[in-house]
């Protein structure tokens, strides 16, 4: 967590299915990078079209692997599906598992032995697997090149921020980015964009973030210093969520980090007057954010000063060595800085 680290393409996507060969070009309109196609309820030829359809869009896709092919004992099936794709420029990551720990029959020795015989077949991509329950992935550590944890606190009936209150999502975040250090694995953080369906009916018992959730979850995933976003899911949300909560705040982040994100240690911004978390942003074109996250359920008048070497304002501002302004219960704002020369 105090080493500087730089991922060359963020990407933020969804997943959906593999089944709809008209995501990519959607998500693509929309401004996000990324696709994790579910393919359990798809042929060979539906897969092979959602790839083209990624390819064209300039979508990456994390291609599914089907329990049928990763879980079964010959290893053929799994290496006749490695074989038949693996030529699509589209693909990012092989997603081996969905959620292992809590499966039996998805043990770690069998991951393990389709991990290799992925890797023999395609050495070069990375084997992605997803975990609910993170504390439990240790097991998995010899099948997974890339760690992916999921997180869905937002419970049906539930009160806004009643997961956020007092600094406990962004507490999992960050311990969230401890245990990706720890492997020394990248991290995907896979947070909750389903709830109630179109119809406004509850699914899996959740409900989706409000308007000011949807901004700090988005931002806090920062404080586990990911290499990616991914939403799940694209065909459980709902379409006024997606255009009205989540795209301002996607937007607004492509302004600021239109490709790359640094993560910087932080040399000694300090915030009085309230709680809050904060995380030290460039994107590798000589900007520097300072992201503000409150951890408090109600207004706060913060006063953030910079350390030695930093002025908030950007270049084009004035050049400013502490700033003040009112944070709302957990809100977000995100500070422009710039090093003294």
């Amino acid at each position: 967590p105090e080493a500087y680290y730089r991922v060359d393409r963020f990407r933020i996507g969804w997943y959906d299915t593999a089944t709809r060969a008209e995501t990519p070009a959607r998500l693509a309109a929309l401004g996000f990078d990324s696709v994790l196609p579910y393919a359990a309820r798809a042929t060979m030829e539906e897969i092979r079209e959602f790839l083209a359809e990624a390819e064209k869009a300039g979508i990456g896709v994390h291609l599914d692997i089907t329990k049928s092919r990763s879980l079964e004992e010959t290893g053929e099936p799994l290496a006749e599906y490695v074989r038949a794709l693996r030529d699509s420029p589209a693909i990012l990551s092989w997603y081996l598992a969905d959620e292992p720990e809590w499966r039996p029959k998805s043990t770690p020795r069998k991951l393990e032995a389709s991990y290799s015989r992925i890797k023999a077949l395609d050495p070069e991509r990375p084997v992605s697997v997803i975990f609910i329950l993170p504390g439990l992935s240790g097991a998995y550590r010899g099948a997974v090149d890339s760690l992916w944890i999921d997180y869905y606190p937002l419970s049906r009936g539930s009160r806004e921020f009643a997961a956020l209150r007092g600094g406990r999502y962004a507490d999992r975040m960050r311990a969230f980015g401890r245990r990706a250090d720890r492997y020394g694995l990248p991290l995907t953080v896979v947070p909750q964009g389903f709830g109630e369906s179109e119809e406004g009916k509850p699914q899996f018992s959740r409900r989706l973030p409000t308007l000011a959730e949807t901004r700090y979850m988005f931002w806090a995933s920062f404080l586990a210093r990911p290499r990616e976003i991914v939403y799940w899911t694209l065909y459980r949300t709902r379409e006024d969520w997606l255009q009205g909560s989540l795209l301002p705040e996607v937007r607004a982040f492509r302004e600021r980090f239109p490709d790359a994100v640094e993560y910087f240690p932080d040399p000694g911004f300090r915030i009085d007057g309230g709680r809050a978390d904060s995380v030290l942003l460039g994107n590798g074109r000589g900007g520097l954010w300072l992201v503000v996250l409150g951890r408090e359920g109600r207004d706060r008048e913060l006063r953030v000063e910079a350390p030695a070497g930093y002025v908030f304002g950007g270049a084009s501002g004035a050049a400013l060595r502490e700033t003040s302004f009112r944070l709302e219960p957990y809100g977000v704002r995100l500070l422009e800085i710039s090093e003294i020369p």
